[in-house]
C-alpha cells in the first residue's frame, strides 16, 4: 500500500468530544475516509442542534468506520433527525 493513500485521522472527531491523543488517532486509508468523512459535519451539526447525544454520535461514527457498508444507512438516519 502506498503511504500517500493514508492520513492520520481522529477515530472520534474533535467536534464529538474526541481528543488529540494517540489513542484517538489512527492511520486511515482513503477507502475509509472518502466514505466516512462526509458523516462528520452532519453528525456534529446534529449534536450542536440538540438532535443527537454525544454518546450516540460516538457509537455511530465508530460503527461507520468499522462497517463501511452501513455508512449510507447511518447518513440517512442522521439526515432524518
Amino acid at each position: 500500500m502506498d503511504r500517500k493513500d493514508f492520513k492520520i485521522d481522529h477515530l472520534i472527531p474533535l467536534c464529538a468530544g474526541g481528543a488529540n491523543s494517540t489513542e484517538n488517532l489512527w492511520p486511515q486509508h482513503k477507502t475509509v475516509y472518502e466514505i466516512t468523512d462526509p458523516l462528520k459535519p452532519v453528525l456534529c451539526q446534529k449534536m450542536q442542534a440538540g438532535k443527537l447525544l454525544q454518546v450516540d454520535a460516538v457509537k455511530l461514527i465508530i460503527q461507520a468506520k468499522m462497517n463501511l457498508d452501513q455508512v449510507s444507512t447511518i447518513m440517512k438516519k442522521l439526515n432524518s433527525l
